[in-house]
């Protein structure tokens, strides 16, 4: 009755005669508190959403690859990403336990994946639609289903290449070097351009637009990251 419960207040009613029912099994394992026991079924129902979780992504990826070798394999790539989706979601939800971050990027994962979305595109995809709600979501979902993205292509191409960078071991401090190399590099060129000669105008042209571009890129990739902080 508890896992059939349509709203949280009616799951919390049930989980309390749960934690009733359940009281001589924890005293029997030596767990004493009402506290610990708390802690031991809310641990038990994270694994379990999280194993049904896993086994409804490899239902809808094999179901949507047909079947045989090709699904096997649709399978484990949708594992592997809904593996990295909810790593990054409970990171999320850790830093703001409220925001249920772990359903709603689940939700979005799921639902792309029905839509025949391949794993990795439905991954980036989850982490740019990120903690919208319903009618947000829906909105996403229709523009997806019409261009292919849930904004604009450009804006697409982007957050995903921020995101990709992000995964990265020391992703976000390498765009934060590039950064201001690419500053002190464009100052420097700026600096030797008044004391450059005819035949170095050229390099040190060069240097200042390669510099400007460098710069320019990565300040778009800083903003990005600072906007998908919220998503």
């Amino acid at each position: 009755m508890r896992d059939e419960a349509k709203s949280p207040e009616e799951w919390d009613f049930y989980q309390e005669h749960v934690y009733r029912l359940r009281k001589e099994e924890y005293r029997a394992r030596g767990i004493r508190t009402e506290i610990s026991s708390r802690r031991r079924e809310r641990q038990s129902a994270i694994e379990l959403s999280r194993e049904m979780f896993f086994l409804e992504v490899s239902e809808i990826a094999g179901r949507v690859a047909g079947g045989g070798r090709r699904a096997r394999a649709a399978q484990e790539e949708a594992r592997r990403y809904a593996a990295r989706l909810d790593t990054h979601a409970f990171l999320k939800q850790l830093a703001a336990p409220h925001s249920g971050a772990v359903d709603l990027y689940r939700r979005n994962y799921l639902e792309l994946l029905r839509m025949g979305k391949p794993p990795a595109e439905a991954y980036y995809l989850s982490r740019i639609i990120g903690l919208a709600g319903e009618q947000e979501f829906r909105a996403a979902l229709e523009s997806i289903r019409r261009t292919g993205y849930p904004g604009g292509r450009l804006t697409y191409l982007v957050e995903k290449a921020a995101i990709r960078i992000r995964d990265l071991p020391g992703g976000m401090i390498l765009i934060l070097l590039t950064f201001f190399v690419s500053l002190f590099a464009f100052v420097w060129a700026t600096n030797e351009w008044g004391n450059a000669s005819a035949g170095t105008i050229l390099f040190v042209t060069l240097g200042l637009i390669a510099a400007g571009a460098l710069m320019l890129i990565s300040a778009v990739f800083i903003v990005t990251f600072i906007r998908s902080i919220n998503k």
